[in-house]
């Protein structure tokens, strides 16, 4: 937490779309910590790690939107004693926030993923204490980004970057390959914040049109389902990159009733998969235009 301090000294000097990804990154704070070996209570270090989550959330005063818990295990032992211990530690620092006055209502999933997502090979003494863990996802409400947006990306439609939709069909799908994201997370990267710009920019200045934002995902066996999401714990990657998209682009003067979101998982790839070129086509959003 005493990173963020620092880093909030350097925001007067930040571009725009360093800005953004910082209040993005802001808005989901995450902290890790680690058991000792066949243990799920918390050690001193672990303690002193949630004590500082919970005074920069409290000196902050941010609402909470939602806190996640998951807990994992090294690779020692069986699944199904680990998928117990991993849940044990995950409860108990559940457990620890509450008694710290974090509300047990936002805190909405405590889950245990037993020795199934390890960080690394679990190859040495080191990789398994590191491995030992439980991971807190917090999900703040950031107004800074809302108002800060709303005042920087009102149009001059005479200059300002949009996508040409004068030859476009109601039902044509226009590919946005330059909108990307963190691997298996719907955080958008900084790089992609000037593709994202054109597109609230093309809303903006084409009133009536109305858009189904579309998230895919890549790699999965017979392109059947979804991806993990490491920020909701859930298989519903596609779903929440689409919804991403339509929650900036929302809270950025886009009426609401003019868009929709939909996480199509594998279903629908552009190519074969046979190399990693083939993957980043596959893995992708766009928007089909449902009027204009």
């Amino acid at each position: 937490m005493k990173k963020v301090i620092a880093v909030c000294m350097l925001l007067i000097a930040c571009s725009d779309e360093q800005l953004n990804a910082f209040i993005d990154a802001l808005s989901k704070p995450r902290v890790t910590v680690h058991f000792d070996f066949d243990v799920y209570g918390l050690n001193t270090e672990a303690k002193s790690e949630i004590d500082s989550l919970v005074y920069f959330l409290r000196t902050d005063s941010l609402p909470i939107v939602r806190i996640e818990i998951a807990g994992h295990c090294d690779s020692v032992g069986s699944n199904a004693y680990n998928d117990a211990l991993s849940l044990k530690r995950a409860q108990t620092v559940k457990a620890y926030l509450v008694s710290k006055g974090i509300g047990d209502p936002v805190i909405l999933s405590v889950k245990g993923y037993g020795k199934h997502m390890p960080v690394n090979s679990n190859q040495t003494v080191a990789d398994r204490n590191d491995n030992r863990r439980a991971e807190i996802l917090v999900q703040l409400k950031m107004p800074l980004k809302t108002d800060t947006l709303k005042v920087q990306l009102i149009p001059d439609t005479t200059t300002v970057k949009t996508i040409d939709i004068s030859h476009a069909q109601v039902n044509d799908i226009i590919q946005l390959p330059d909108i990307n994201f963190y691997p298996d997370r719907h955080l958008i990267i900084e790089k992609s914040m000037s593709a994202l710009k054109i597109l609230l920019n093309t809303m903006l200045v084409n009133k009536t049109l109305k858009i189904e934002i579309r998230g895919h995902v890549c790699c999965l066996p017979d392109y059947q389902g979804d991806s993990f999401d490491e920020d909701t714990y859930k298989e519903d990657l596609s779903v929440q990159r689409a919804r991403e998209i339509y929650l900036y682009l929302s809270e950025n003067g886009v009426e609401k009733d003019r868009m929709s979101y939909i996480g199509l998982g594998a279903k629908y790839p552009l190519v074969k998969e046979f190399s990693e070129h083939d993957k980043a086509l596959n893995r992708r959003v766009e928007v089909k235009i449902l009027s204009k």
